[in-house]
């Protein structure tokens, strides 16, 4: 047959009853030609697993460090149809990001104090409770959104207008959860936070000014809130918007692992024995993640 002995010894082997069935002996050569080569890891629990976080706003990033997989593996389930999540619902899908001109009028900011002399603790996040503030619009209703910046934690409150009280009782709302003391709040040049005397008055806290354009200089902030967007996009009317779902979306969103987190969620971080956060935001967290 000018074949080696040991071929046709594997092959008379396919038939372990004794009679060589050269049909048989196919189908096994077949059934481990499928069963050979790499197998895919999604399995069923981990399908639903990568579903659910993804339906939740995850970023494929976010699901890959977590369930421990290359995330590049995440958006090849996503494209090849694997799981059941279409591509056009991934969060920064097919978006292209156009400067526009701010129409709101501005706080003069040669009033308030300028981000300059902010302290070197706050610009390197070296120390907890610095935090950056600011505000998501509909027609009418706003949110407040609060952001720790070093341990990316978010606290929002519903407005029912963009006025100075408003935001001042929003502010007061919030920062009561916050156990450690507030060491600065850093804001834009909108008119709502013209407050910033009675602020620093009341609570005795420094309020530093951005330059006007310049959103990197509160990234932290500019990024929760476009993750608040995606539970509630541009011309949502927050007046027909409850408090309940408002605090939903900020439990949802504060529940991501972060890559500064190492990622891990706030709530690992905190529980863990030995975390510097702990003293500050262990009650937070459980006001949040209970």
């Amino acid at each position: 047959l000018g074949r080696s002995r040991i071929s046709i010894r594997h092959e008379l082997h396919r038939c372990p009853e004794g009679d060589y069935c050269a049909i048989i002996a196919q189908d096994q050569a077949n059934a481990c030609r499928h069963r050979c080569g790499r197998h895919s890891i999604l399995t069923p629990r981990l399908k639903r697993m990568v579903t659910e976080k993804l339906n939740l706003g995850w970023s494929p990033e976010m699901v890959g460090y977590t369930v421990h997989c290359v995330p590049h593996t995440i958006y090849h389930w996503i494209y090849q149809r694997q799981i059941n999540f279409q591509p056009s619902q991934l969060f920064d899908h097919g978006k292209r990001h156009k400067r526009r001109q701010d129409l709101r009028s501005h706080y003069n900011q040669a009033v308030g104090t300028p981000i300059e002399v902010r302290s070197e603790s706050a610009n390197r996040r070296t120390k907890k409770v610095h935090l950056e503030m600011d505000t998501v619009r509909g027609s009418k209703a706003a949110v407040l959104t609060i952001v720790d910046w070093a341990a990316c934690l978010m606290a929002t409150t519903k407005l029912e207008n963009l006025s100075q009280n408003a935001v001042l009782k929003g502010f007061a709302r919030l920062v009561a959860n916050f156990l450690g003391p507030v060491r600065s709040v850093t804001v834009d040049q909108g008119k709502e936070f013209s407050c910033d005397r009675a602020l620093t008055k009341r609570y005795r806290i420094p309020v530093y000014f951005c330059h006007a354009y310049h959103p990197n200089e509160r990234g932290t902030n500019e990024r929760f809130n476009r993750e608040l967007r995606y539970y509630f996009p541009k011309g949502t009317k927050f007046y027909q918007v409850s408090e309940a779902d408002i605090q939903r979306a900020t439990e949802h969103i504060n529940n991501k692992s972060r890559k500064c987190l190492h990622w891990q969620t706030l709530w690992r971080a905190v529980r863990k024995p030995l975390s510097s956060w702990q003293p500050y935001y262990f009650n937070l967290g459980l006001k949040f993640f209970t």
